[in-house]
């Protein structure tokens, strides 16, 4: 609803539905002011974001489905609260793991080649691979 206080009751719904259809649902946190102050917080981002990674290959090993959530509500007062979350720890998603009952329709991704370059020896880049 801080979201969208706009939500009818159904959208409400939904996204509560959605909050609890994973047995288990983690958020992934990275925390901006801990640790080796030398380690940039974007390194600090990407590893996690390698971590959980791992995490869904795993899931995905052991049988299990899991995915990704993220969106605008990760940096809502309400979920900040809920978590608990200090100032300087950013909720980067939530990772759902658990049986699938159903898979949805796959979706058409870019090609590499749309988004990728290549660094060419005289310093000027190609497009593609």
């Amino acid at each position: 609803i801080e979201r969208d206080a706009a939500a009818t009751p159904e959208q409400v719904a939904q996204a509560r539905e959605k909050a609890h259809r994973s047995p288990l649902l983690l958020l992934l946190i990275v925390d901006g002011e801990c640790g080796d102050p030398a380690i940039d917080l974007f390194e600090r981002i990407v590893s996690a974001g390698c971590a959980v990674q791992n995490m869904l290959l795993m899931a995905t090993a052991l049988g299990y489905g899991s995915a990704l959530t993220s969106g605008k509500a990760l940096k809502s007062v309400g979920l900040r609260a809920l978590f608990g979350l200090t100032p300087g720890e950013h909720a980067l998603c939530f990772v759902s793991i658990g049986t699938v009952q159903s898979r949805k329709t796959a979706r058409l991704r870019p090609a590499p080649a749309d988004f990728a370059r290549i660094l060419l020896p005289d310093g000027c880049t190609m497009a593609g691979f």
